[in-house]
């Protein structure tokens, strides 16, 4: 049937943007992921403040976006003089940013719900076919996505400060995203190589986690979906 196509094709959306979410969420908001690099760009030296501090304006920063603290005051030595970590427009900035990565954490609990919603709907109502028209609609939103990939993948290779602008233009409505680094500290300790690397880890992640999936999807498409299922698809 038609529904039944359309619902398994959603549902393969769903999984990506759980996915998707998940994977920004594990990579993001691990402390861990900017701490090695710091270590490895041996930033806190050029930025002249201890690795302590460095490390603890990560922590706070990350608190922040996961509401497990409501404020972001704190201090940080730099060049010997004792001064507040972030300014009020870099708080400023880090409310939006909250409130985005906030906002995508909630998309991403009702896409799970609703994933779950389709295949119980699906399996009450297909029973042995379920996992056929579900391995197919992943396989026509996997398609859609290699192209998003291949598409981002390019512009980010050629241009990566192009590309984190436009995300930036599209995701906030004002511009306190532009920093200064003669005067806020957030754009020094987070330089936009720790970007790049953010970005293909969080790639790569989704890579990891969706490739089995199709890899199954193939397989049970070509060996296992249902006699007559072929069939009632292409006559419904």
């Amino acid at each position: 049937m038609r529904l039944n196509r359309i619902l398994a094709f959603v549902w393969g959306w769903l999984l990506i943007v759980v996915f998707v979410i998940g994977s920004v969420h594990t990579m993001a908001l691990n402390e861990n992921f900017y701490i090695q690099r710091y270590e490895k760009m041996d930033l806190a030296d050029s930025l002249h403040v201890s690795q302590n501090d460095l490390n603890k304006s990560i922590e706070l920063l990350l608190d922040y976006i996961r509401d497990d603290t409501d404020s972001l005051e704190d201090t940080i030595t730099i060049n010997g003089y004792t001064k507040n970590t972030f300014n009020e427009r870099e708080k400023s900035h880090m409310v939006d940013v909250k409130a985005l990565y906030q906002n995508a954490i909630g998309v991403g609990k009702v896409s799970f719900v609703c994933l779950l919603v389709i295949l119980f709907y699906l399996a009450i109502t297909q029973k042995k076919k379920t996992v056929a028209y579900l391995t197919k609609g992943l396989l026509q939103a996997s398609v859609c996505l290699i192209l998003v990939f291949v598409f981002f993948g390019i512009w980010i290779g050629i241009d990566f400060t192009g590309f984190w602008t436009w995300f930036h233009t599209i995701f906030f409505s004002n511009d306190l995203w532009l920093l200064n680094p003669a005067t806020d500290f957030m754009i020094n300790m987070l330089p936009e190589t720790i970007f790049y690397q953010l970005v293909l880890s969080c790639v790569l992640m989704v890579c990891v986690l969706i490739i089995p999936c199709i890899v199954f999807s193939i397989y049970y498409q070509r060996k296992k979906a249902p006699i007559g299922f072929e069939y009632e698809d292409h006559i419904s």
